[in-house]
């Protein structure tokens, strides 16, 4: 389920009318009031104590759930919509929840029975009409009940998910949500190349991965830009599906080297993933440094070798000016996963911060060892040689970086043409040279 969906669902648990009895009345404001001034630990604690306070209230009990989710507190979230089922078993809110909640948790069966206990609930003329109905009635009636087209888009996803990716596509074909012979992946590069919103071009690449098998580039693309957001299961899952597809032998093998040093030799559980997820909000949005480090620590329990917990450590160390933390966290990255390239990137550029040479020119080239193109840590890696007095191999790791990004960042790397040509004219100077770090192609730019 999309952070957006599960944010608008949110909104609107706390938007229900506070319960009668006052102290439950006073605290679901005050969570109201925290929540609304992005104080959501302050928001759970309160939520807490409305379902303490009142046990039996429907709205007490999902305001806790809800906001224990937000935060990652699964467990806890768990609990709470346990309680929410046995006080209401046919409330087709709390079942839509339950269904959100199970996808994030990677209990994907669960979550089908849930949806499946929504539809259940509706009219009987509505559940016929969306059993049997053929595509073209099924088109309108996603489109004139909304909670249907949202059923449906969710159980795409559980199997997406599931790796059943033939039966997600026939699901989205069956209900209209694809057709046959539209070009989903000519409109997501005419988006992309439009600059449209990130949100309508993440759905765009979604849609010509369920509408068009052989779209191998556009599969491809939309896998890392779930990489990218960190969903790692269906990033993983979509590369290797682009990979599939392609009749290029090339295209298979950056594939096989993309899977091996940016998403792991093992694939992240659904829960790891979550977990790291809020974790990244809750450092990012929030500035949350001990609850974002809780859940990395959650996540790496869960998935020892997924790196970018550690890295992220690494990131809430360096932010505090713990150099020594940050560097610990990156060297248990590093032996956690010897092929995630990020993690030995980090390691190089925090090591030449230091100015401690050697041991950042051995993280460096291993970093353009594991990912050739990429520029910004070949010009960290040419500094670092320049600064051990290794200036051929300065100058010939400079001139690779440049054959890369000078097309793609001409701006970023003007400074470097500029000292290289220097260089190449009067020889080695005091100075160090400069090693921006251009923006890279889709799919390898953050962890």
């Amino acid at each position: 389920m999309s952070r957006g969906a599960t944010l608008l669902l949110l909104a609107l648990a706390l938007a229900a009318p506070a319960m009668a009895a006052e102290p439950a009345a006073k605290q679901t404001e005050r969570a109201h009031a925290a929540y609304r001034a992005g104080r959501y630990q302050e928001a759970l604690e309160h939520a807490r104590e409305v379902a303490k306070v009142a046990p039996r209230s429907l709205d007490a009990v999902m305001l806790h759930a809800d906001l224990a989710e937000f935060l990652g507190e699964f467990d806890e979230a768990g609990r709470a919509y346990a309680q929410a089922q046995a006080l209401a078993p046919n409330d087709m809110l709390v079942h839509y929840r339950v269904a959100v909640y199970a996808v994030r948790i990677g209990d994907y069966d669960r979550a089908v029975r849930e949806l499946d206990a929504v539809l259940a609930l509706q009219p009987d003329e509505l559940q016929l009409l969306y059993h049997y109905a053929p595509t073209a009635v099924q088109k309108v009636l996603l489109r004139q009940y909304r909670l249907l087209e949202q059923l449906t888009q969710v159980k795409i996803d559980v199997l997406m998910e599931k790796d059943d990716l033939a039966a997600a596509r026939a699901l989205a074909k069956g209900y209209g949500i694809v057709e046959t012979g539209r070009d989903y992946c000519g409109e997501a590069r005419a988006l992309q190349m439009q600059a449209g919103s990130r949100d309508d071009v993440f759905r765009a690449f979604r849609l010509a991965a369920l509408g068009q098998p052989g779209a191998a580039d556009c599969i491809w693309w939309y896998g890392q830009w779930l990489t990218d957001e960190g969903y790692m299961r269906l990033g993983r899952l979509m590369v290797e599906e682009g990979t599939r597809a392609t009749p290029s032998e090339a295209n298979k093998v950056s594939s096989a080297r993309y899977v091996r040093i940016r998403l792991g030799a093992k694939p992240v559980s659904k829960r790891a993933e979550s977990v790291f997820l809020v974790g990244r909000q809750r450092l990012f949005r929030d500035g949350d440094h001990e609850g974002a480090g809780r859940l990395f620590d959650e996540a790496i329990r869960l998935a020892p070798q997924f790196t970018r917990a550690y890295n992220h450590r690494a990131l809430i160390a360096s932010q505090r000016g713990d150099t020594d933390g940050a560097m610990k966290w990156l060297e248990r990255a590093v032996a956690a996963d010897p092929e995630a390239w990020r993690s030995h990137r980090n390691l190089g550029r925090l090591l030449s911060s230091l100015e401690r040479w050697p041991e950042s020119a051995k993280a460096l080239r291993r970093t353009v060892e594991l990912f050739d193109d990429d520029a910004g840590a070949r010009l960290a890696y040419g500094r670092v040689l320049y600064a051990l007095g290794r200036h051929d191999e300065y100058a010939q790791q400079t001139r690779r970086a440049l054959g890369f990004a000078r097309g793609r960042a001409p701006e970023e790397v003007k400074d470097v043409v500029t000292f290289l040509e220097r260089f190449e004219r009067w020889g080695p100077g005091r100075a160090l040279p400069p090693a921006p770090d251009p923006w890279m192609l889709l799919g390898w730019n953050y962890d």
